[in-house]
């Protein structure tokens, strides 16, 4: 399982400048701090393809390929309000990841809201 530390042991095919949109960016924040720091998930839709979720980076990969990321969110800069998407690298490491950029990032979300819901708040 790949990790925010192992991440530049690998080297990506190319690096995309991307924007998060604000509410997957939040619900991430929110399940991170809900669930504690990394957080791994199963993507919902997507059979057999996992995320670990952090505050230096997201990264998506498939166990049954070994351990070797699809793609990683990072480089992840400050924003002055909550309505507004976040800036970020994407870093692509496998030749197939186009197909999942948009539904990866989608199932993210879904996924994070899912673990935020479900945890139970503190008294």
């Amino acid at each position: 399982m790949p990790t925010a530390r192992d991440l530049d042991a690998y080297r990506p095919l190319r690096v995309y400048p991307k924007r998060v949109p604000a509410t997957c960016w939040n619900a991430v924040r929110l399940a991170l701090r809900r669930r504690g720091r990394p957080l791994r998930l199963d993507l919902p839709g997507l059979r057999g393809v996992e995320c670990e979720l952090d505050d230096t980076a997201w990264i998506v990969w498939a166990p049954r390929f070994g351990a070797v990321p699809f793609m990683a969110w990072t480089a992840f800069e400050r924003r002055p309000a909550l309505h507004l998407p976040v800036a970020c690298e994407l870093r692509v490491y496998h030749l197939q990841a186009g197909l999942l950029m948009g539904p990866a990032l989608e199932a993210v979300e879904r996924a994070a809201c899912a673990a935020a819901r479900d945890t139970p708040r503190p008294p």
